[in-house]
C-alpha cells in the first residue's frame, strides 16, 4: 500500500445519512497504472474507490480490503484511460465510467437520479 495518501472525507448528509464516511485515497505514482475499481456496502452505504492498481485484480483486492464490510461488492472496474466514480442518494446509487472526469460524474449522477432525486457525486479519478 505504499504510495498511497489521505485525500478527502467525504459525508453524504442529506436526509439524515453518511456514505460510511469513505476515506477516498489517491495514488501519487506517475508510472501509469491504469485499472481501478468501486466497492459498495449497502447495508452501511460504506464505498471506496481506488485507481491506478497495476491490473484489474489488484483494483478489485485493494478495494474490497479498504471498505472491509461483509456485503461490500464490487460495483465498477475501469481501465486505462478511463474515469471512475460514484454517485449515492437515498434511494440508491450510480456508477460512472468515462474517458473524462466530467463524463464519468455525469454518468454516475444520471444512473442514480434514477432512483432518487438528492444524489451526491464523488469526485471521480482517472487512470492517466
Amino acid at each position: 500500500m505504499t504510495g498511497w495518501r489521505g485525500r478527502w472525507l467525504f459525508l453524504i448528509p442529506t436526509l439524515g445519512f453518511c456514505c460510511g464516511c469513505a476515506n477516498l485515497e489517491s495514488a501519487s505514482s506517475s508510472t501509469g497504472q491504469g485499472h481501478g475499481a468501486v466497492a459498495y456496502a449497502a447495508s452501511t452505504q460504506d464505498w471506496r474507490l481506488r485507481w491506478q492498481a497495476a491490473d484489474p485484480q489488484q483494483a478489485r483486492q485493494q478495494v474490497l480490503q479498504d471498505c472491509a464490510v461483509a456485503d461490500c461488492q464490487v460495483v465498477l472496474e475501469f481501465g486505462p484511460g478511463q474515469c471512475g466514480t460514484l454517485a449515492l442518494g437515498s434511494r440508491g446509487i450510480g456508477i460512472g465510467q468515462g474517458a473524462t472526469p466530467a463524463a464519468a460524474e455525469t454518468a454516475a449522477r444520471s444512473a442514480c437520479q434514477q432512483q432518487s432525486s438528492d444524489c451526491r457525486v464523488a469526485t471521480a479519478e482517472c487512470n492517466r
